[in-house]
């Protein structure tokens, strides 16, 4: 056992929950003195309701430290670069030193998506969280960007608990992947102080993910209300949310609406906080994304009451530059991976003659020779009529310059491991999927259509519902009672993005029956070698209030 993974067997949990049960109506204790309250009074409930807790909570003392959290979508970074996930467990393992029973926390965003992730299927992040001796992580939406069965399957391998208070399976009413050892929440002993921690999930985690069938997002608020006072009841002095919730949302909708929560670590968007807020008695505290900052948290607490906190955020870049080591057991994991990651996909496999253009604000509001590229192999592979593949799932940010092609360029594109399926949809059906997709340009939505067979175009200055002005295929309009055949990625057609009126349509070709769409890319570029996608007027925009970019020349030009 390595010396992590014993720091981790120290940790006593006292009750860790995985099921349903019945709400208590029941008020928590009290948050820090150092900030105002907003949207609510402390220590009461909306009933008015006293706190409650057994007499071991009232009576504890002592200081929980936390040291939290992991948001690395299944990234390694370089061992070349100060901020890595080897420093970064360093910087984790230098704050056990100096606090051997700090509580180390991650809040999810963990698995994916990333190159590492499309290969490994996040069982590369599993092992370093294993190794940095992990305590509890949260479920964020990108923990499931490889499918529910990959999270239960990274869940199970992992040797910490997974939490969430609001992501139920809704076949049993019990938290999504429990029977691998997920909880609702989780009671343990810090310092002599009992502390209950749970998660919440972002409720955009259903279009944004592949959650499939059976994963329900609950309300964050409510299922706080529940959970809370029953960890309160069964002793809890203190109570720790790991956030994978927009702080933003956090503090406007959820900390008001929850009493009895003294800390919510994390967030949905890597939002980086100076000091933790304070709202209702709640901190709330966000240190940003990947390996660039740790922060340091620790809550006094007097006679079963959290009566103050500090706070420390480390940069991992200016502990490494004063000498920090990183944790030798994941510099070893980020070798192994690395090395076995060009053997998968190192290899050279076709040329392109063209720039390709993954850009966001292109491939999320505009047309893109790289979204043609992948329209036209997923309606030319499985015959379909028209191919629709949303902005969002081609990642990168950037055009890519003539010259070698590798299958880690393809899966740097499209790491979400999505698999082409082919709907059959009415003409009415598919002017709604357009809509749909040109329906929140403005903030770069990644529901935009990049499309094959049909061309349309699109006025962005015009309300929602009424933005597509024109729609055709092989030169005529789409007929609204026609039923065509679409190709598109299982993301979409789940209802991903908003696209809900898919989910009922029926299907010719259904998910697990079609090709993993980073597959067929390379496969095509592999036939077709050397390939040249142009952008040939599929998508036409009117009025639009920004300066196209298609053709434009950009700072973001690099090499695949």
């Amino acid at each position: 056992m390595t010396d992590n993974n014993r720091w981790y067997s120290r940790r006593r949990t006292l009750k860790a929950i995985g099921t349903g049960g019945l709400a208590v109506s029941l008020a928590g204790c009290n948050g820090t003195d150092d900030g105002s309250a907003d949207g609510g009074e402390e220590g009461t409930d909306g009933d008015g309701g006293e706190p409650s807790g057994d007499d071991s909570a009232s009576a504890a003392s002592g200081t929980v430290t936390i040291v939290h959290d992991t948001h690395l979508q299944g990234r390694y970074g370089s061992l070349d670069e100060p901020a890595n996930v080897a420093s970064y467990v360093g910087l984790m393992d230098r704050l056990g030193e100096e606090y051997p029973d700090a509580l180390r926390v991650g809040v999810g965003d963990d698995l994916a998506s990333s190159v590492l992730s499309s290969v490994f299927d996040g069982e590369h992040i599993v092992d370093a969280l294993n190794a940095a001796g992990l305590d509890y992580d949260g479920f964020g939406n990108h923990d499931f960007d490889m499918g529910p069965d990959t999270f239960r399957d990274q869940v199970a391998r992992s040797e910490f608990p997974w939490l969430c208070a609001n992501c139920l399976d809704d076949r049993t009413g019990e938290v999504f992947a429990g029977e691998e050892g997920a909880m609702r929440y989780a009671l343990t002993e810090v310092d002599g102080v009992t502390v209950g921690l749970t998660g919440i999930l972002t409720e955009e985690a259903p279009n944004v993910a592949s959650m499939g069938e059976h994963a329900e997002v609950t309300d964050p608020a409510g299922a706080l209300r529940e959970v809370v006072p029953r960890m309160r009841e069964e002793g809890a002095a203190a109570v720790v949310v790991l956030s994978d919730v927009a702080s933003p949302v956090v503090e406007s909708e959820v900390a008001p609406a929850v009493d009895g929560v003294d800390a919510y670590v994390g967030d949905h968007a890597a939002r980086t906080y100076e000091t933790p807020n304070v709202v209702n008695g709640s901190l709330v505290s966000a240190i940003g994304d990947e390996f660039e900052h740790l922060a340091e948290l620790h809550l006094e607490v007097e006679d079963g009451e959290v009566t103050g906190h500090e706070f420390t955020r480390h940069a991992t870049a200016e502990a490494v530059g004063r000498g920090l080591e990183p944790n030798d057991e994941v510099v070893g994991l980020v070798e192994e991976y690395r090395s076995r990651l060009d053997d998968a996909v190192g290899e050279e496999i076709g040329r392109t003659e063209t720039t390709l253009d993954c850009r966001e604000a292109v491939v999320r509001r505009e047309e893109s020779n790289m979204g043609n590229f992948i329209a036209d192999a997923m309606r030319d592979d499985t015959g379909a009529d028209v191919a629709v593949q949303n902005g969002g799932s081609i990642r990168t940010d950037t055009r890519y310059e003539p010259g070698a092609l590798t299958r880690r360029d393809v899966v740097n594109v499209l790491p979400f491991g999505n698999e082409v399926t082919v709907l059959e949809v009415s003409g009415e059906t598919l002017r709604a999927v357009l809509e749909n997709g040109v329906s929140e340009v403005e903030r770069l939505s990644g529901r935009f259509p990049q499309v094959s067979g049909i061309r349309y175009a699109y006025d962005p200055t015009n309300d929602r519902g009424e933005r597509i002005v024109d729609a055709t295929l092989d030169g005529e309009p789409i007929a609204t009672e026609e039923t065509y055949t679409m190709a598109t990625n299982d993301f979409i057609a789940d209802g991903g993005d908003e696209y809900e009126m898919l989910t009922d349509v029926p299907r010719a070709l259904t998910p697990g029956n079609g090709p993993v769409l980073s597959s067929l890319i390379a496969r095509r570029i592999e036939a077709n070698s050397p390939v040249a996608p142009e952008v040939t007027g599929r998508v036409t925009v009117r009025n639009p209030p920004w300066e196209p970019l298609v053709g434009a020349s950009s700072a973001l030009v690099g090499r695949l």
